[in-house]
């Protein structure tokens, strides 16, 4: 009799024990955070700092504790982003010495020479910030200079040399030690957003076909998971704009964010849209005081034009849109226009019925090339424009047409 090995607790059967996932992708996933980058790149600045620090003469040879706390403060994640704050940490120490020195002019330090220095420093950085970006240290400087200092100028100058040092270190190290590029996390949130959005419309397909109350929870879940998602996807495309600026490694990665803009700025009009889409859907299935409901004739080309329009998405900027989904949904726009005009005819000139068409098609055309734009739809009697619309359209929200 033959005997099966290939189950129980020591056999190899795949569907007995699944085979073990290798933790690399993982550990390499995790090594590449940007955090843990900027962990090491700190560590590293306040180390050489206090290297360099430690074999200086003359008065700042006194106060070497100050190099990394220098270097600390200087290091930021993107190299223009580390500039901008190794000159403001540097502004700011100089001026809180001058005040710290102001003040000791006027009395050794008690209550109230220290609540004047942090008070005109905390003034002082938030006027600056507002008009030069700059302000950084200025109470903390004052405040050292004041008390540790107690108007002694070797102090003063030796804890200004050394921060100085530590800004210094901390800009070469963010300049040179594999200064990140954000541009792939950017693109990968442009890419969410593109699917989020295209996702929402099949959603509100489902909502339509499942008849949702107007009350249920996840009309809010989906206008806030839209509305986060491209709030994201704007951040994190300035962010990699900002990486950029002085990064010696974009020489070697070349990357036309210009072309990303344009993208969230058309991705921002179909977010405008497909949330508006949902509000008035939210409104009009089952229908309001002031709003009729859709008819049941409205609702199969409804279905059918949400996911035309979501293939197109689906589509968009990645392998090109294919002719047969430009097709399918400019005939589903046909379709869902004739609809709009017998509801808009038949119940209100201004109804959700045109409204929600006029959207659909204000998406298709934004996401659709000039030269791909489906024909002209019959007109629903509401809007004089033509499907020429370019992608770069700012909406204006108005407040009937967005939910808080």
């Amino acid at each position: 009799m033959a005997v099966d090995d290939s189950s129980g607790p020591f056999g190899s059967s795949a569907t007995e024990r699944p085979a073990r996932r290798s933790p690399l992708p993982a550990v390499r996933q995790y090594l590449r955070h940007p955090h843990l980058l900027l962990s090491f790149k700190a560590a590293l600045a306040a180390g050489i700092a206090w290297v360099i620090a430690v074999s200086m003469q003359g008065v700042a040879a006194e106060y070497p504790y100050y190099a990394p706390l220098g270097a600390l403060l200087a290091i930021y994640p993107t190299v223009s982003g580390t500039v901008k704050l190794g000159l403001q940490t540097m502004a700011g120490l100089t001026i809180g010495i001058l005040l710290a020195f102001f003040a000791a002019w006027i009395g050794d330090p008690n209550a109230l020479t220290i609540a004047f220095v942090v008070g005109t420093g905390v003034l002082l950085a938030g006027w600056l910030k507002r008009t030069a970006g700059g302000g950084t240290g200025i109470a903390s400087a004052g405040l050292f200079v004041l008390i540790i200092g107690n108007n002694d100028l070797g102090y003063s100058i030796g804890y200004l040399i050394q921060m100085v040092v530590g800004v210094l270190v901390g800009l070469t190290v963010s300049a040179l030690v594999v200064p990140p590029l954000h541009s792939d996390a950017a693109v990968a949130k442009l890419a969410l957003l593109r699917r989020t959005a295209a996702q929402q419309l099949r959603d509100v397909s489902d909502a339509l076909r499942e008849n949702w109350s107007s009350n249920d929870q996840r009309w809010g879940r989906r206008r806030a998971d839209l509305s986060r998602t491209a709030e994201g996807a704007r951040e994190a495309l300035n962010y990699a704009q900002e990486s950029r600026k002085g990064n010696v490694r974009r020489r070697f990665h070349p990357r036309d964010l210009a072309k990303d803009f344009e993208h969230i700025e058309v991705l921002e009009v179909v977010t405008f849209h497909t949330l508006n889409i949902t509000n008035m859907l939210q409104d009009s299935i089952h229908g309001t005081s002031r709003e009729p409901a859709l008819s049941e004739d409205f609702k199969a080309p409804l279905q059918e034009a949400f996911t035309a329009v979501s293939n197109v998405l689906t589509q968009w900027t990645v392998d090109g849109i294919a002719g047969e989904t430009l097709d399918n949904a400019e005939k589903a726009m046909l379709h869902l226009a004739g609809k709009a005009n017998e509801s808009a005819a038949q119940e209100a000139p201004f109804g959700a019925a045109a409204s929600i068409a006029m959207s659909l098609h204000r998406i298709l055309a934004a996401v659709t090339p000039s030269t791909e734009l489906p024909g002209h739809y019959p007109s629903t009697g509401h809007d004089t424009e033509t499907p020429t619309e370019t992608p770069t359209e700012t909406p204006t929200e108005t407040p009937t047409e967005q939910r808080n």
